[in-house]
């Protein structure tokens, strides 16, 4: 696949946004639609929810978050913009909320991100199954693969602060 991903890549060099856009299907925009689109929404969110936490670790692993987000962003945008396929809005830049601190864990925080992480897995699997393109492919499979490296972290650091419960044990 890396082969055909750079072939394409070297062949579509200086091609017009109209032409790039016959070798793309609608699946594979709506893919990339989505993708965005869900980032967008994970951001606000986590910009919320970052208001609340007390855990100086949880903190940083969020914002390590919106960095990865915000990477991941920039490259969608990017490729919108190259097959001229018209963004979804972007969400406001900062987020406050009135909502007192204390009513908001760190624990409900933990899980409403791990939650979003097991989410993503879904989207970026669908999106890799979708796509024709070896290019394309190759980008929900990036994102994939870092999805689930993050996944494997963040289960482990959520077993290490106890807040993700561990089914019992079955002896006999």
């Amino acid at each position: 696949m890396e082969i055909l991903q750079l072939m394409e890549k070297i062949i579509d060099i200086g091609k017009p946004s109209r032409v790039l856009q016959e070798e793309i299907n609608i699946l594979e925009v709506s893919s990339l639609w989505i993708e965005l689109t869900y980032r967008y929404d994970v951001i606000e969110e986590t910009q919320i929810l970052l208001n609340h936490v007390k855990d100086v670790d949880l903190k940083l692993v969020m914002e390590l978050g919106l960095k990865r987000l915000n990477k991941q962003i920039n490259i969608l945008e990017n490729w919108m913009k190259d097959y001229a396929i018209p963004t979804p809005d972007r969400h406001r830049a900062a987020v406050n909320t009135v909502v007192k601190a204390e009513d908001v864990s760190d624990k409900y925080v933990f899980l409403r991100i791990f939650s979003g992480i097991q989410a993503f897995l879904n989207i970026h699997i669908e999106a890799f199954r979708q796509a024709p393109s070896p290019k394309i492919r190759k980008l929900f499979k990036d994102f994939l693969l870092e999805e689930v490296d993050i996944y494997d972290k963040i289960y482990e650091y959520g077993k290490l602060k106890n807040w993700i419960s561990e089914p019992p044990v079955y002896r006999i």
